[in-house]
């Protein structure tokens, strides 16, 4: 990547507090306080590409591959059924993430990830702790210590819609093993691919990700978790899924406290009640 292509961080930044990316979702103007693949239907989302790496981009979160189909199949009813990739009951409805251990092997990722990588930019994400006995899950806002703005790794790749022509840029996010606190927050006991975290990048580690061709050693060493002790993790409202709410407001990222819970993550699954033992060498 040439000195004139380096991305302008501090600029970046600027553009993604202000007006610029701020996009109809809900139906109102609103910026990105809490955006869910499948909720809010595939939204399109900032990305930076490797082709286009001064650009801020928006793409549909949720990879659909050029050899991707509609599917024509009966409801419950009989009735027949045209589904877009993005429909619930097509194989395609389920790609915002990617998981790093099969890159190389699912037809999906593995034309993408040498040189169709790209960065989320991001300030946080969402993750829900699933306490035992407890009917509602507990939303957390996630964050890194030192850096107001980081990046997810992703890959994405361009559809175009043989009913319509349309050319449809989508992405997904590269999900790693989980480090110690995503392994305690991230437990949703339905989850197939059991506790996993996002990849997320420093700003610093942007040009190398977005520079070149890649082995898939190089992305696997680039897709490792991030240190448990340079993140940051509280409880916000319960809810945030529920059909009818409207959870993309500033107000989603404010700290709630439930007793139930424990004073932080390290507490999770023990009784708020009890110190918890401590083990000793003599």
């Amino acid at each position: 990547m040439s000195s004139q292509e380096k991305i302008d961080v501090e600029e970046l930044y600027r553009k993604l507090t202000g007006s610029q990316l701020q996009k109809l979702i809900y139906g109102a103007e609103a910026r990105f306080y809490f955006v869910d693949a499948y909720k809010d239907d595939h939204p399109e989302m900032p990305v930076i590409t490797q082709d286009k790496p001064e650009e801020i981009q928006f793409f549909r979160w949720g990879v659909i591959p050029p050899f991707a189909k509609y599917i024509d199949k009966p409801n419950k009813s009989g009735e027949m059924q045209h589904l877009h990739p993005y429909d619930f009951g097509n194989y395609y409805s389920k790609t915002a993430n990617a998981m790093v251990e099969t890159l190389a092997e699912k037809s999906t990722w593995k034309r993408l990830y040498k040189k169709r990588r790209c960065v989320i930019p991001a300030t946080g994400f969402y993750e829900f702790y699933h306490a035992k006995g407890k009917s509602k899950s507990y939303p957390h806002f996630i964050s890194l210590k030192d850096f107001p703005l980081f990046g997810f790794a992703g890959l994405w790749d361009s559809w175009t819609d043989p009913d319509t022509g349309e050319v449809v840029n989508t992405f997904a996010i590269i999900t790693t093993e989980p480090n110690e606190m995503m392994q305690v927050i991230h437990n949703n006991p339905k989850a197939h691919s059991g506790s996993r975290m996002p990849v997320m990048l420093i700003p610093d580690e942007w040009d190398t990700w977005l520079d070149g061709e890649m082995t898939i050693e190089e992305v696997q060493a680039m897709c490792q978790p991030f240190p448990t002790d340079g993140m940051q993790a509280w409880p916000v409202r319960q809810g945030l899924k529920d059909r009818g709410v409207d959870a993309n407001i500033p107000k989603v990222q404010e700290k709630m406290s439930f007793p139930e819970l424990g004073d932080d993550w390290r507490s999770y699954g023990n009784d708020p009640g009890k110190k918890a033992e401590q083990a000793s060498l003599f």
